[in-house]
Parts: C-alpha cells; sequence; structure tokens
C-alpha cells in the first residue's frame, strides 16, 4: 500500500515538474550569492565561538523552561492540597484564588530572603503549609470550626482533649496528603543551581524582602483586603470553603491587630457618660443579700430550637419541668461547637465578641491586666468570689484572666476533691459538690462562684460509654451520646437545686449553655429544613447560636415581672442577674439595659432589632448610631487605658463597702 502511494506521488512531481524545485533553488542563490553569504556567516560564527554558544543555549532553554514549569506548578499543587484540607472549593472567584497564590509565593520569597536557596525555600514552604492543612484538617473535624493563627495559644488545650477523639479519613485528606506528596516527589527530581555572583543573589533576596514587606504593610495597614472581596460568612467553615485556606489564615490574622473605632472620642463619651442614669438601690446588709452561682454548662443546649426531632425518652426533664421562682428563656451567643471562653467573658464583663475581631479569644489576647467584670462587682459588695473550672488551669489562660477579672480564688482540677469521671473529663455532680463545699465552708461572707463544667465536652465518639438517648433511631451516634450525657447533666442538676432548696441562706443559682455542640452536619441541616427554605440564611443559621439560660432561686422572686425575657444574648446576662438580685448596677450595665430595649440581641454574628429583624454590622439602620455607642464604650473599657472612664464600669462609691 505504502509503495502505490510513493510510486504516485513520485509520478504527479515528474508530471508537475516538483522534482525539479530543488535544484532550481539552488541556482537562484547561486545567483544572488546566498550560499557565499551563508559560508562567511558560518566562517564568522566559528571565529567568535558562537557556534558552542548556540548549542550550550539550548540546553539551557530546556532547563529554564523545566525550572519555570517546576517553580509554578508547586504552588499550584500547594494551592490544591491546602483546598482539600480545608475542603474548599478548587475554583471560585478569581480574586480569590489570585490572592490565596500570592500568599503562597510570599511565604516562598520570606524563606528565600533568610536561607537565600530556591529549593530550601520551597521544601519549607511546602512542610509549613502541609502541617497547617492537616491540623486545619483534624482542628475542624473535632470542634466544627477551622484553625485560627491564636489556636496556637491553646496548644496546651488541644494536647489534652486530643485523646478523646475519633480520627477518621475522609477522601479529602487522602487527595490532600497524595497531592502533598506529589509535590514534594517532584521537587526532589529538579536540581537548582544557586548564582554564583554573590551581589547578584544579594539583589534578588533584597527585592523579595521590599516586595514582601511592601504587600504587608499594605495588607494590614490599609483597606488593601476589601479588593479581593474575601466571603463574610456567620460560619467559619463556609468562609474557609469560599475564600481557600491560605487566604483565611491570613485574613484571620489581621484581626490581631486592634484599631480605633471611627468616630471614636472620649469628650463625647463623656457627655454620654453623662446621660446615663443609674437608679440607686438601698445600701443592704451583707445578711440580706443572696449568694449568686452561676454555672457555665459545658455544650448544654435544647437541640429541639433547630427543628423537632424524637428521642426514645426525654432527655431534659428536671430542667423543662422548673418553673416556680425561675426564669428562663433562650440565650443567643457567639460562637457554634468551640471556643468556650468567649462566651463565660461576654457573661462576666458585659462586653460583646461583636466589638473584637472574629474568632479572636480575649482571655488569651485582651485579658491583660485588671478588668472590669461581674466579679469585681461581686467584690466591691464585700461578697467573697470564686472560679471553679474542673480541668486544667491554664487552658485558655484562666488561670492568668481569673484574677485580673476579680475572683479572690481559682479551684481547677488540682484543687478541687473527690472529682468522679464520665468518659475522659470529670462530670458534673462531683463538680457540683465543689461548690456545696465551698458554701459550707464559706464562714460570714456572701458567696458569688462563676464555675464551668467538662462533662458535655466533644467529642461525641467513645465507644466505651453507654447511650441511654437514641435519637431518630439511631442515625446519628454523635448525637446519641451528646444526649444521653445532657441526661445526666439534668439529673445533677436537680441533685444541686434540691440541696440549696433545703438551705436557709438565699441563694440564686444561674445556668446556661456556652455553645451548641458538634454533631452531625446532616442532623442540624435535616432539622433547620424543617423550618426554612434557605438553611443558610441569617435567621436559620441564628438556630444554631441559641442555648437555653435560667435563672433559679431558692427564695420568692417575681418570675412574672420577666415573662417577656425570652430571647436575650450573653451580653445582657450578668445585668439581668443582678436586677433579680437586686443589687446596684454600674453606668455600663444600665446603658446595655437601655439598649436591650431596642436590640434584644447583639453577638459576633449580628444584631436583632426589637421588630425581630436581624441585621449584619455592614447595615446602616436606625440602630447603628446606638451599636456605635456601645463600641466606644467597650473599646474605652478595654483598650483606652490612659482615658478611661472607670466610673462608668464601677458602682457608685455610696454603695460599694
Amino acid at each position: 500500500m505504502k509503495e502505490k502511494i510513493k510510486q504516485k506521488f513520485k509520478s504527479f512531481c515528474e508530471k508537475t515538474k516538483l522534482n525539479k524545485l530543488p535544484e532550481k533553488l539552488k541556482s537562484f542563490c547561486k545567483f544572488l550569492k546566498l550560499d557565499k553569504v551563508l559560508d562567511k556567516l558560518k566562517s564568522f560564527c566559528k571565529f567568535i565561538k558562537l557556534d558552542k554558544l548556540f548549542n550550550k543555549l539550548k540546553k539551557v532553554d530546556k532547563e529554564i523552561y523545566i525550572k519555570t514549569f517546576i517553580l509554578i506548578l508547586i504552588p499550584i499543587l500547594i494551592y490544591l492540597y491546602c483546598q482539600f484540607f480545608c475542603n474548599g472549593k478548587l475554583i471560585f472567584e478569581p480574586k480569590r484564588m489570585l490572592l490565596n497564590f500570592m500568599f503562597i509565593y510570599f511565604i516562598i520569597g520570606f524563606f528565600y530572603c533568610f536561607v537565600g536557596k530556591v529549593k530550601i525555600s520551597y521544601y519549607l514552604t511546602i512542610i509549613l503549609t502541609g502541617i497547617l492543612g492537616i491540623i486545619n484538617h483534624f482542628i475542624t473535624a473535632f470542634r466544627g470550626t477551622p484553625l485560627v493563627p491564636w489556636d496556637i495559644f491553646s496548644l496546651n488545650v488541644a494536647l489534652t482533649v486530643l485523646p478523646t477523639f475519633k480520627f477518621t479519613v475522609t477522601k479529602q485528606l487522602i487527595f490532600g496528603i497524595i497531592i502533598l506528596i506529589v509535590s514534594l516527589v517532584i521537587l526532589s527530581r529538579v536540581k537548582f543551581h544557586s548564582f554564583r555572583n554573590g551581589k547578584r543573589k544579594k539583589a534578588y533576596r533584597v527585592c523579595s524582602f521590599v516586595a514582601i514587606l511592601t504587600f504587608v504593610i499594605c495588607f494590614y495597614l490599609t483597606n488593601l483586603i476589601s479588593w479581593f472581596d474575601l466571603n463574610e460568612n456567620w460560619d467559619p467553615k463556609e468562609e474557609y470553603h469560599n475564600n481557600g485556606l491560605v487566604a483565611s489564615l491570613f485574613k484571620q490574622s489581621r484581626n490581631l491587630i486592634i484599631r480605633e473605632p471611627d468616630g471614636y472620642d472620649v469628650e463625647s463619651l463623656t457627655n454620654l457618660a453623662k446621660t446615663i442614669e443609674v437608679p440607686i438601690i438601698e445600701n443592704k446588709e451583707n445578711s440580706e443579700m443572696p449568694n449568686v452561682i452561676v454555672i457555665m454548662n459545658e455544650s448544654f443546649a435544647d437541640l429541639t430550637v433547630n427543628g423537632d426531632f424524637k428521642t426514645n425518652t426525654e432527655y431534659l426533664p428536671y430542667f423543662k419541668s422548673l418553673k416556680e421562682n425561675t426564669i428562663k428563656g433562650n440565650l443567643h451567643v457567639s460562637i457554634f461547637g468551640a471556643t468556650t471562653p468567649n462566651s463565660e467573658w461576654e457573661v462576666l464583663t458585659s462586653n460583646s465578641m461583636a466589638f473584637v475581631p472574629k474568632r479572636t479569644v480575649p482571655y488569651q489576647q485582651y485579658v491583660l491586666r485588671k478588668s472590669y467584670s461581674l466579679a469585681s462587682i461581686f467584690k466591691e459588695l464585700d461578697y467573697s468570689t470564686t472560679a471553679i473550672h474542673c480541668y486544667y488551669p491554664q487552658g485558655y489562660n484562666r488561670n492568668l484572666a481569673y484574677p485580673r477579672l476579680g475572683f479572690d480564688k481559682f479551684y481547677s482540677m488540682y484543687e478541687l476533691k473527690d472529682l468522679t469521671y464520665i468518659r475522659e473529663y470529670p462530670d458534673d455532680l462531683s463538680t457540683y459538690k465543689n461548690i456545696i463545699d465551698i458554701y459550707e465552708n464559706k464562714g460570714d461572707k456572701k458567696m458569688f462562684n462563676f464555675t464551668l463544667t467538662m462533662q458535655n465536652h466533644g467529642s461525641y465518639t467513645d465507644e466505651n460509654f453507654q447511650n441511654t438517648v437514641i435519637a431518630e433511631d439511631g442515625q446519628y451516634p454523635k448525637l446519641n451520646q451528646y444526649l444521653s450525657l445532657i441526661k445526666i447533666a439534668d439529673e445533677s442538676l436537680k441533685e444541686l437545686l434540691t440541696y440549696f432548696e433545703k438551705q436557709e441562706e438565699h441563694t440564686i443559682i444561674v445556668m446556661f449553655g456556652d455553645h451548641q455542640p458538634y454533631v452531625e452536619d446532616e442532623f442540624y441541616n435535616n432539622m433547620l429544613a424543617q423550618k426554612y427554605e434557605d438553611i443558610t440564611s441569617k435567621e436559620a443559621v441564628e438556630n444554631k447560636y441559641i442555648t437555653p439560660f435560667m435563672i433559679w432561686a431558692n427564695y420568692d422572686i417575681d418570675e412574672e415581672k420577666y415573662s417577656s425575657v425570652t430571647d436575650i444574648s450573653t451580653n445582657y446576662l450578668a445585668s439581668l442577674i443582678l436586677d433579680v438580685t437586686n443589687i446596684q448596677k454600674t453606668p455600663y450595665l444600665q446603658f446595655l439595659d437601655e439598649m436591650r430595649e431596642e436590640i434584644p440581641i447583639i453577638t459576633g454574628n449580628g444584631y436583632m432589632d426589637k421588630e425581630g429583624i436581624y441585621h449584619d454590622f455592614s447595615e446602616e439602620t436606625a440602630y447603628t448610631k446606638l451599636i456605635d455607642q456601645y463600641h466606644y464604650l467597650q473599646f474605652n473599657n478595654m483598650f483606652d487605658n490612659s482615658n478611661k472612664l472607670t466610673s462608668l464600669f464601677q458602682i457608685p462609691s455610696e454603695i460599694s463597702k
């Protein structure tokens, strides 16, 4: 077949005289003397040795192309495994993708500035981003929220709860690790030769440093980040999913910088303070004031706020039965699944996570000196002030934060007596017995106690724990374990209140949940779908930020007076406690009482007005001025030490001891 085609092509060339074309071209070149020109060029090239240079350039070109390809490929692989580790989109808005790649190259450039080796800089970047990605994957699986830069301060806490976590291997984790390994293998196969010229290398390193420094200054000190249109979401997992892991981590790192709010002015704030009229409560004898015990119960929640579900038995029968001398309602918190200290900080200080950077932990970053709190108010009234946390004292810096907040004594797991355990954590009942022991040995002083429990802490994957509550035909194992723990918490609460019912001294016991538990996402989605068409809407998501609160007294109180207090946020709870106990408030708390009439809920996620409408802080509304005033007061309280209006945050001097 091939031979026939060749013959036909040959006969065609002979007929059309194409076979004589090369000879004609040759004679034409001779006529123009181009053949001699080419010979002269060849000899000239040999004379200046250009022929050898061309041969070298051919080889160099190949190496440059390969190395350039690798220098582009590795950051792409880094981006890919980071996205797998945070369950993020692979392709999304170009500006957001660009920011991720910019930061990856800046990390490489940062290492290059110091080590001066391209290959080592790439290795270090792969190792760093790989470690951060894997840590993010497991942190998200454990607590339901992704990694943030200040988690490094909570490393000791993470290590203590790590043994309770049951690791599961996901497709995202496998793909991410495979791409990570591939990037290391590819990099190991390529040789990068450093510049021999020391001056040239220094110039490259200096240029890299200047470029990185310029971008960092613009990123952290200007509003450059707004150009990249990063997603803001109530759900941090969704935020990382939409923005990318690397960009999200750097975005969160900006939150370490506290800026004075726009419009902040001490003179105007002083004038505002003069307008706050605080009703003076007649000074009481110490014996007339009640003991106050506040319990923040770990992950204590009634999950029916998200939607109805079936269980084989009631899991909060005692709590739901409480009516006499009891005030109950929904507490709107700023956190979900983790970061417990943020709820206790909001309750104790009456400050709001709305005015500190998202997902920060004030105990670790801002409670660095003496701070006003509910404890300091009771201390001024000559109460003994004690705090209990039945776990490690250094968790979230509580051993440092509590004394600064006005607690005389902090009892950790090392000082508490006869703790018994359920799973890996001290149970509620033995913790409550320690409250009783402190009460019985308090002497003549009245007692203010703030207690954190640990019994219901995640994760809910202990195979040795026997579940007693089965929900939704057992399709959610984590949910079943959580509800079984809550049932035990309910029984322990009954023991505590039964004891104080028999005491003659007036005592108020407050209990609330710090956040809802991180159980199966499918459970939450299915529950919310019963009530909302869009389960990602503000109204739907807010359901996941609701826990119950209760104020109970062993004496007669006017619970009907507070029947309208059905939904409040954590920053208002301290003022409500003082209202029920008829104890003098500070001007700051009085301001919040008046604000609660207009804005009953304000959290780190947004706020709800008195009409029941949810708003973002970015919206300009009729309530913006009031929110700004709250922001200014909080900033003055927390950060403006040279101009602090101390009288706003203390009870009037004629009332204190």
